[in-house]
């Protein structure tokens, strides 16, 4: 059986930058058409996740596939996505429709789609006619066949020159990514050093003041005692304090003081000195890192050079080829233009001529000769140059050499097949008297003396003969009545509410026709009643198109309503892949549950028997699996799973009450687990806070089990 290529595959995904891990070995796999959230809190990596899919971070390691095709190394240009960010990023100095054309005015390939598209009509068109006027089965063989590259597959040659070229701009990325790291792990050591001796000099500054403050503390106490011994002498001796007295409390106080003044002595020399010590430990370290990373750095930045001036010889070896092609033609011509002259004279007895034709014939072939030798000894020359910095690059010489082919298939093609046409179409032109105007305009004249069904044939195909802004034109107004913006397409963003900022951010995302379509938060700054709607209208515009859809959200509803596939993460890994009902029916951890699903459920720690049952206020919960040998278990239960009985297991007091309307939710209390649980009451129409309800579990298969260590599904 075939194996189905998936739409994306993200496999072994590793994105570490350096202070911490964003993206902990992830895998998971999107097929085409479906829409699958990133679903995680803050820092959970879901964002870096899609930046990654995106091309805008190169992960540290792992692959990242679209429909079997690595594009781990292609820029987001190369992936061909549509991407809409948190804040929507629309350009503010520019109407709604130029918004929406931006990405078409500079994009590449899509000009290349549109023009090999008219093409492809074109050439349908010009079927019709042909056959129309009884052009036999082998000049339409023949025709067909020159509309065609003769060489290569353009599509195939294209997608093997962006994997080249992705190979090769990674080979300067490294160094440069390596260079930047250098010059960043450079400033961020020295910075680190930096603030760590200006943390340890505070330490001991404050070190210094807390010890002198204890020691002044210590003074001022034993002052006071000195103090509170001579008033009470004084108050004995009518008021009077003989200073001949020898008190032992004074005297010892007094013997303390000089003690704790000695102390502050010592600790102000101990600060200095450690103060030094720190402070010359610190530029020792700091001149060897600076040291170390000066080294380091430089000896990147000989690497990037080095391959900066590699690079350089793309252009020196495709400029060689175009003068080997440009001879090779010029003799082709002459000679030809040669032979064509002895033909026409073979009955002729004129030598002179024949000699004549001779010498100017050998004449020219000598003439392109020397000219392609000096125009190549000029390349040559610059190219030494580099190569005598460094070696060549086989991959550049690779790159150059595709490219040159190609360019040089499209300019025969092309060449040959306007040949090819005028041939055919020069007679019928002159059979229908049609002599006047350009070629384009002579077609038209000959599309009018067709068959009306012909030219209703025709008229369809001409749809999709379009020049680059008529394209443009075509694909904005096509997307923005899609997205129900038609009437704002002159407007400017700022004049726009949030919801119809949304749908133009879309809009300029899909414009493109893209396989893939990445949504970043895409509704976090839309109040609550848009964001329903606006997440409704993005799933059936998802539908509609058929378009693969990462959607990024911290907010487990909108994943649970919109969602195909939930990829659930935390603490930068996987935690759970699945759809959003197998999430919360069977959450494969503790974290899963209590992150899906509103309200959040209850767990709390049961003891288990010597039989597997689980116990509960001396009552039997259920039984757990036989492979399960510990002692306790974490049980789980939803609020829904409860129903109010007066024999119910649990009891709570009510804390909070909500009354929503079609239901009322309630905290309560469960004092023998000692949880607030999240529950439905329905009994009555009213509760007062304080009063206690008793509860059961609707069937015992809602509960959840949960190792009791590793918090996993049992």
């Amino acid at each position: 059986m075939k194996k189905s290529i998936h739409a994306i595959e993200i496999k072994d995904l590793v994105i570490d930058f350096g202070e911490s891990l964003a993206v902990d070995n992830a895998s998971f796999t999107i097929a085409k058409g479906e829409l699958v959230t990133l679903l995680g809190p803050s820092g959970s990596g879901k964002t870096t996740t899609l930046n990654a899919i995106s091309g805008l971070l190169r992960p540290t390691s792992g692959k990242i596939f679209f429909s079997g095709l690595d594009v781990t190394k292609f820029s987001p240009q190369q992936r061909e996505l549509g991407l809409v960010f948190q804040n929507y990023a629309l350009y503010p100095h520019m109407t709604v429709y130029e918004n929406i054309a931006f990405p078409l005015s500079n994009d590449k390939h899509w000009k290349e789609e549109v023009i090999e598209k008219t093409r492809t009509s074109q050439h349908k068109i010009f079927e019709i006619i042909l056959k129309h006027h009884g052009i036999g089965a082998d000049a339409l063989e023949v025709f067909n066949k020159k509309f065609y590259h003769l060489i290569d597959n353009p599509k195939e040659t294209i997608k093997y020159l962006n994997e080249l070229i992705a190979e090769h701009n990674n080979i300067i990325d490294n160094e440069l990514n390596n260079y930047n790291f250098l010059v960043t792990k450079s400033i961020a050591e020295g910075s680190g050093l930096t603030k760590k001796v200006l943390k340890d000099l505070k330490n001991l500054k404050e070190k210094k003041y807390t010890s002198i403050k204890e020691m002044q503390s210590k003074i001022a106490y034993e002052k006071s005692v000195i103090k509170s011994e001579q008033e009470n002498y004084a108050i004995k001796n009518n008021g009077r304090f003989d200073s001949s007295y020898v008190n032992p409390i004074i005297t010892k106080a007094n013997q303390n003081i000089a003690e704790y003044n000695n102390k502050i002595i010592e600790i102000k020399d101990n600060f200095k000195k450690e103060y030094a010590e720190t402070k010359s430990d610190y530029e020792i370290k700091y001149k060897e890192a600076k040291t170390r990373n000066a080294l380091a750095v430089k000896k990147a930045k000989e690497e990037l050079k080095y391959k900066r001036k590699v690079q350089k010889l793309s252009p020196l070896y495709a400029k060689l080829r175009e003068i080997e092609f440009n001879k090779n033609k010029e003799l082709q011509d002459n000679e030809m233009e040669y032979k064509k002259f002895l033909q026409n004279s073979k009955s002729s007895t004129d030598m002179n001529a024949k000699s004549k034709m001779e010498s100017e014939y050998l004449a020219n072939k000598e003439a392109i000769l020397k000219k392609e030798v000096y125009e190549s000894n000029l390349v040559k020359e610059e190219i030494s140059k580099v190569e005598n910095y460094s070696k060549i690059s086989p991959l550049i010489q690779k790159i150059a050499e595709i490219k040159q082919r190609y360019k040089m298939t499209l300019a025969v093609t092309k060449r040959e097949y306007r040949e090819e046409c005028l041939k055919l179409f020069e007679p019928l032109f002159a059979k229908n008297q049609i002599q006047k105007g350009s070629f384009d305009k002579k077609i038209k004249a000959l599309i009018s003396t067709l068959p009306n069904e012909l030219q209703d044939n025709i008229k369809e195909f001409s749809k999709d003969v379009l020049t680059i802004q008529e394209a443009i034109v075509r694909d904005v107004l096509e997307v923005a009545k899609r997205v129900d913006i038609t009437k704002n397409l002159a407007k400017r963003p700022t004049q726009l509410s949030g919801g119809q900022q949304q749908r133009v951010a879309i809009a300029r995302a899909i414009v493109k026709k893209p396989k893939i379509l990445l949504l970043d938060e895409p509704l976090s700054n839309l109040d609550a009643k848009l964001r329903i709607s606006t997440r409704k209208w993005i799933r059936s515009i998802q539908q509609e198109l058929g378009i693969t859809t990462v959607f990024v959200t911290h907010d487990q509803e909108e994943a649970m309503s919109i969602s195909d596939k939930v990829v659930c993460m935390s603490t930068a890994k996987v935690q759970q892949i699945g759809s959003p009902i197998e999430l919360y029916s069977k959450p494969k951890n503790e974290f899963v549950a209590k992150f899906l699903g509103v309200p959040e459920m209850t767990i709390f720690e049961a003891k288990v028997d010597s039989k597997g049952y689980v116990k509960y206020n001396g009552k039997n919960l259920l039984k757990v699996p036989s492979d399960y040998k510990k002692s306790s278990i974490d049980v789980g239960f939803r609020g829904e799973a409860l129903v109010e009985s007066e024999t119910g297991t649990f009891e709570g007091e009510i804390r909070v009450v909500e009354y929503l309307g079609k239901e009322i939710q309630a905290q309560i209390f469960i004092e023998k687990m000692d949880k607030i649980s999240n529950v439905f009451l329905s009994s009555k129409l009213k509760y007062d806070i304080g009063e206690m309800v008793r509860l059961n579990i609707k069937n015992t298969d809602l509960y959840h089990l949960f190792d009791v260590d590793t918090k996993e599904r049992v």
